[in-house]
């Protein structure tokens, strides 16, 4: 099979550079004693993605399915999952590291999977909405 994505990559990456973010897999939820909903994640991994703007056709996508916080898109030669009511995911969570290698819009902020955009499970790679947090759910 060819990896598209691949080929796309080398030449994207040389005017909009991969990037190496924390991924934190949701695993869903557990209930504190107050009753609250806690979300949970598998071990940290470190992935690379590399991070896009919406195009106009994906913010008119995500419109009309009523996520309105899209901010950015991200590519990555991996799965990614977004908030999915049915299977109890709270969506997956990337952060960036805060060195001077990473570019100030993202630099150690926390952002939420929102939306798949893309999903290639046969090749491995997905694109996928994002938004940032305000603060580490995970923290």
């Amino acid at each position: 099979m060819i990896n598209l994505r691949g080929i796309a990559n080398g030449v994207t990456s040389a005017i909009n550079p991969n990037l190496p973010v924390t991924l934190r897999r949701s695993t869903g939820y557990t209930t504190n004693d107050a009753g609250r909903q806690v979300p949970s994640y598998a071990d940290d991994e470190t992935i690379t993605v590399q991070v896009q703007a919406l195009t106009q056709r994906e913010l008119e996508h995500l419109d009309r399915l009523n996520i309105s916080n899209g901010q950015a898109s991200v590519y990555a030669n991996t799965q990614l999952s977004s908030v999915d009511r049915s299977s109890q995911s709270g969506g997956d969570v990337l952060v960036f590291g805060s060195d001077a290698t990473i570019p100030a819009q993202v630099r150690g902020q926390t952002w939420l999977v929102v939306a798949q955009l893309e999903g290639w499970i046969g090749s491995g790679w997905c694109k996928v909405a994002i938004t940032s947090q305000m603060s580490d759910p995970t923290a």
